[in-house]
């Protein structure tokens, strides 16, 4: 093993120490730990955008001397400015058309990720489950589909002396839907506690191995 390595080994091993440490008393070192992550996860991010968008999509065409290429890139450059404005209290209104312009954009692909990527297979899967010989489980998961659906209709009948209160019907079945969410909410919570117990599971088995390898011979 080279020294990198064993450079590597053994920050790893400090940092879980560190962050372990959480579990006894919230410290200066665990706190340390944590804006060191987020400084280079930072970093990161920053060298990434750097790389891939501000010196291809804009120095690069800013130097290259085509007069198509410096237009787009002053395209981007302008807004891009506009947007920073929003850091200062008197000049931020000049950068909500930018900004508005972004959570559109952000908004609509939100959307159609949603109904393309979830409601579409979703729907296209609740019909295909017809198509197999186990109609009980294809009525099941229809009815499930329908009644989560059906809990999130908020509607309401309001009549002249009685306050505003959802149909009987609607209440009963958004009723079973809510349990069909809480049921879809534990399996997500088992998963992730699942997931969470596996890294948990790495980083001791990490500790111990660096215990056993680098630790223990020098004492012996």
């Amino acid at each position: 093993m080279n020294s990198s390595d064993v450079i590597g080994a053994l920050l790893g091993f400090t940092f879980t120490i560190l962050i372990f440490s959480y579990v006894w008393v919230d410290n200066p070192l665990f706190r340390l730990t944590v804006h060191i992550f987020v400084g280079v996860s930072a970093g990161i991010v920053t060298i990434v955008i750097f790389n891939n968008v501000i010196l291809p999509q804009l120095i690069f065409k800013l130097a290259s001397g085509n007069r198509g290429e410096a237009i787009i890139a002053a395209a981007y450059l302008i807004p891009s400015a506009l947007l920073l404005t929003k850091m200062s209290p008197r000049l931020s209104k000049i950068g909500n058309p930018v900004m508005a312009f972004l959570v559109g954009i952000g908004a609509a692909v939100a959307i159609g990720g949603a109904v393309i990527g979830t409601m579409e297979p979703q729907i296209v899967a609740s019909t295909n489950v017809f198509n197999t010989d186990n109609l009980l489980n294809a009525v099941f998961i229809l009815f499930g589909t329908l009644a989560t659906l059906v809990y999130f209709h908020f509607g309401e009948h309001k009549k002249s002396d009685q306050p505003s209160q959802r149909a009987q019907l609607i209440k009963g079945v958004s009723w079973v839907g809510q349990i069909f969410i809480a049921v879809t909410f534990g399996a997500l919570f088992a998963g992730v506690y699942y997931a969470a117990l596996t890294a948990l599971i790495e980083r001791l088995t990490f500790l111990w191995t660096f215990i056993k390898e680098f630790l223990l011979p020098s004492v012996l």
